[in-house]
């Protein structure tokens, strides 16, 4: 199904990043740093954090990826490492 952002019954904003990397590996490895990023950016807010969902080719990739965003989460002195989980 494709529905436009303004049909959704809760609101969506969509950002999409291109990467210049040919081969399949070093491209994943070189898009979790700015996906971390992106996250703070757009998701962090006063008024708490907003859901984020991010998508990946793959089962694998998807705890490669994981494991990047929560390493890169851990190693940034300025964030609280719990603000991103529900414990």
């Amino acid at each position: 199904f494709n529905f436009k952002p303004s049909v959704r019954p809760v609101p969506m904003t969509a950002h999409i990043q291109g990467y210049p990397e040919k081969h399949y590996v070093p491209r994943m490895a070189s898009m979790n740093k700015p996906c971390f990023h992106a996250i703070k950016n757009h998701a962090v807010k006063p008024d708490g954090v907003k859901p984020s969902l991010i998508f990946v080719s793959s089962r694998r990739q998807t705890r490669l990826t994981a494991l990047d965003i929560v390493a890169h989460m851990s190693a940034d002195g300025e964030e609280n490492p719990k603000q991103f989980s529900k414990l």
